[in-house]
C-alpha cells in the first residue's frame, strides 16, 4: 500500500476507502507522517474530529516544529468544539514563526470560526503577503470580512478572486454576500444565478436567491426554489434555514420541523457554522406549535455555538467615553457642520425593538425612502477619529468645522447615491444609539427616532434571532442583560443631553394604536400625512433585517408579552437587567400614547 494510491482515492472522493489504504500503509510504516496528514483530512470530512486530533497529537510528537501539522490540529481542535485549546496552540505558533503563511493561514482559520471575523483577516491578510499566488487565501480574507458584516470591505478582495477563477460557482455566490451586505441586492441576485449557471446544485446561492425573493415579500418564487433544491439535494441545512424561515406561518410549522430534524439527522454540515441558522428556524417553528420548551432548547443550541465575545468591561468604557465626550456642554462647543443635513431620519435602539416597523412606516410615505440598515456612520465615526490623530468618540473633540462639513457631505452622497429624490433617507441601524452625539455634530438638522420595548421581549426576542455576529451581547442571557443596561444609559444620557430632537416609540403602544403613532412620526419628520402610512404591509421595498416578514403583515398582537412563554428559562436575564437598573415593566419615563 503506498501514500499515492491513498491521495488518488481521496482526490476521487473515495474517503472511506482512502482511510483504510491509509490505516493499511500505517500498519506497515507507523511513522509515516503524510499518512497521518492525509488520515485526519479524512477524519474532518467524515465528521470525525476527535479522531483528527489523535492522529495529528501524535503526528506532531514526530515533528514537534511543523506548522502544517499545528494547523490542522488547530483545524481540528476547532470542529471538536474546543477552540480555546486551538487558538491558544495557534497564537503561540504564530509568535513563534511569525512569518509562516501556514502558521497565520491557520489561526485565521481558528479566529473565524469564533466568529473572530476582523482578526481572522489580518492574519489571512498576512498569508498572503507571505503567499501572494495562494487563491485560497485571497477568498479567506474575504470570506472572514464578511463574517465580520464588512461587505464593503470584502468586495475588491472577492471580485480579484472572481476574476481569476470565473468558473467556480463559490466565488460569485461570496460575491453575493458581499453586495447583500451592501444592500446591493439586484446585483446580489445576479451573482447568485452567475453561480447557479455555473453549479446548479450550488446550495448556497440557491438559499441565497430564494432570501432574495424572500426579502421582496415574493414567497411563491422563494419556496419554488428552494423545494426545487431540497429535492434535488435532499435536506441540505443552509436550504433546510431558509425553508424554516419560509415554513414560520400558520400551517406550515409541522413541515419545516420534519425537515430541519431530518437535515440534522442526515446531512449535519461539517462545521458547526452552519447549524445556526437550522437551530434557529427550528425554534421558531416549535414556538409556532407553542411547543415553548423545545424552542428555547432549539435557541439555546443556536447561541451556544457562538464564541462569547461581549466583553462588559470595555462596553461600559465605551458609554463612559461617549457620555464624557458628548454632553450638553461640549455639544454647545464643538464645531458642526453647516451644509444643508435635513435629509437623515435616523432610527435607534435595541435590536429587535420595533426599528423595522418604524422605518416601512416611514417608508410607505412618497416622501421618504428606507435605507435599511447602514454601517455608513459607524464607519466614519472610526476614520474621523483616525484623522483626528486619535480614535472614536474621543477624539472627536478636536473636529473642525472643515472636517465636519466633509464628513457628513460623504455620508450625505451614499443617501444621494441609494435616492437622488426622496426628501428624506431613513438609517435604521439600531446601533447608532452609540453615535447620536456624532449625529449631533454631522447632522444638526436630522431627526432621530428612538424605538422602545419592553425590556424582557427585546432580549429574548434578540435571543431567538439568527442575527450578524456583530451582536455580540447575544449568546448569553446574562450579556444580554448587560448591554441592555449599556444601551438604557446611553439612552438616557442622549435623551437629557443631545442637541437633536428624539422622539420615543414604544413599540407596545404601536401595536395597540397604530394610526395615532403613524401620524406621530410623519408629523415629526415634518412630512404631510399620507394614508399610504397605514398600508406599509403592503409597501413592496425589500427588507433585509430578520423583521422582513413581520412587517408584511397588518399590525399583530402576539409579539407582546412574548417572554412570558418563557418565563421559566430566563431568570439570568430578568436578574441582571434588575441589578443593572433597569424597570422592566418601563424602562424609560415616556407618557403612554
Amino acid at each position: 500500500m503506498t501514500l499515492e494510491h491513498a491521495l488518488r482515492l481521496f482526490q476521487e472522493g473515495s474517503l472511506n476507502e482512502a482511510g483504510r489504504a491509509c490505516i493499511a500503509l500505517l500498519q506497515s510504516q507507523p511513522q509515516h507522517v503524510q499518512a497521518m496528514r492525509l488520515l485526519a483530512t479524512i477524519a474532518r470530512q467524515t465528521e470525525q474530529p476527535e479522531m483528527a486530533v489523535d492522529t495529528l497529537r501524535y503526528a506532531m510528537q514526530l515533528e514537534p516544529g511543523n506548522p502544517d501539522l499545528a494547523g490542522e490540529m488547530g483545524a481540528s481542535l476547532v470542529m471538536a468544539g474546543k477552540p480555546e485549546i486551538a487558538t491558544e496552540m495557534l497564537e503561540a505558533l504564530v509568535k513563534a514563526l511569525p512569518r509562516s503563511a501556514v502558521a497565520n493561514y491557520w489561526l485565521g482559520h481558528c479566529y473565524m470560526a469564533q466568529f473572530y471575523g476582523t482578526k481572522a483577516a489580518r492574519h489571512f491578510q498576512k498569508a498572503y503577503e507571505l503567499d501572494p499566488t495562494n487563491d485560497t487565501i485571497l477568498r479567506m480574507i474575504g470570506l472572514s470580512l464578511l463574517t465580520a458584516g464588512r461587505g464593503r470591505d470584502a468586495e475588491p478582495w472577492l471580485r480579484r478572486y472572481v476574476q481569476n477563477h470565473p468558473d467556480r460557482a463559490h466565488g460569485w455566490a461570496d460575491l453575493s454576500t458581499a453586495m447583500q451586505q451592501q444592500i446591493r441586492l439586484e446585483e446580489g441576485a445576479e451573482y447568485d444565478r452567475r453561480a447557479l449557471a455555473i453549479e446548479p446544485d450550488n446550495a448556497a446561492a440557491i438559499a441565497s436567491l430564494a432570501r432574495h425573493y424572500r426579502t421582496y415579500g415574493n414567497y411563491d418564487e422563494a419556496f419554488r426554489i428552494v423545494r426545487e433544491g431540497l429535492e434535488r439535494l435532499g435536506p441540505e441545512p443552509s436550504l433546510a434555514a431558509v425553508f424554516s424561515f419560509l415554513c414560520d406561518r400558520d400551517g406550515m410549522a409541522e413541515e419545516g420541523i420534519q425537515v430541519l430534524e431530518r437535515s440534522f439527522a442526515e446531512r449535519n454540515p461539517k462545521s458547526r457554522h452552519g447549524l445556526i441558522g437550522p437551530y434557529f428556524g427550528l425554534g421558531r417553528l416549535y414556538e409556532r406549535t407553542k411547543d415553548y420548551d423545545k424552542a428555547w432548547a432549539a435557541f439555546k443550541t443556536a447561541n451556544d455555538m457562538y464564541a462569547p465575545l461581549y466583553n462588559a468591561q470595555l462596553a461600559e468604557t465605551h458609554t463612559a467615553e461617549v457620555m464624557n465626550t458628548f454632553n450638553s456642554w461640549t455639544l454647545s462647543v464643538m464645531p458642526k457642520a453647516t451644509i444643508d443635513t435635513s435629509r437623515p431620519i435616523f432610527i435607534v435602539g435595541m435590536t429587535r425593538s420595533g426599528t423595522t416597523l418604524t422605518e416601512q412606516i416611514l417608508s410607505s410615505h412618497p416622501g421618504c425612502f428606507g435605507a435599511g440598515e447602514l454601517l455608513v456612520l459607524p464607519e466614519l465615526g472610526t476614520e474621523l477619529g483616525r484623522r483626528l490623530g486619535g480614535r472614536y468618540p474621543t477624539a472627536i473633540n478636536n473636529i473642525t468645522p472643515e472636517l465636519a462639513n466633509e464628513f457628513a457631505g460623504r455620508y450625505l452622497d451614499h443617501l444621494r447615491a441609494l435616492d437622488p429624490d426622496a426628501k428624506h433617507v431613513v438609517d435604521k441601524l439600531p446601533h447608532n444609539f452609540r453615535n447620536v452625539g456624532l449625529m449631533c455634530v454631522l447632522f444638526p438638522q436630522a431627526r432621530i427616532i428612538h424605538c422602545i420595548r419592553n425590556p424582557l421581549d427585546v432580549c429574548v426576542s434578540n435571543y431567538g434571532t439568527p442575527l450578524s455576529p456583530r451582536n455580540t451581547w447575544r449568546p448569553r442571557l446574562e450579556t444580554l442583560a448587560h448591554s441592555y443596561n449599556e444601551y438604557r444609559k446611553l439612552m438616557d444620557h442622549w435623551r437629557r443631553e443631545a442637541t437633536l430632537p428624539i422622539l420615543d416609540v414604544v413599540y407596545e403602544d404601536t401595536v395597540n394604536n397604530v394610526e395615532k403613532q403613524a401620524r406621530r412620526i410623519i408629523e415629526f419628520v415634518g412630512l404631510e400625512w399620507d394614508d399610504r402610512c397605514l398600508q406599509f404591509h403592503k409597501h413592496a421595498r425589500a427588507v433585509t433585517t430578520a423583521s422582513t416578514d413581520q412587517v408584511r403583515k397588518p399590525i399583530y398582537q402576539s409579539s407582546k408579552q412574548r417572554w412570558k412563554r418563557y418565563e421559566k428559562h430566563i431568570g439570568p436575564l430578568i436578574e441582571g437587567l434588575k441589578a443593572g437598573g433597569t424597570n422592566i415593566d418601563r424602562p424609560f419615563d415616556v407618557e403612554p400614547l
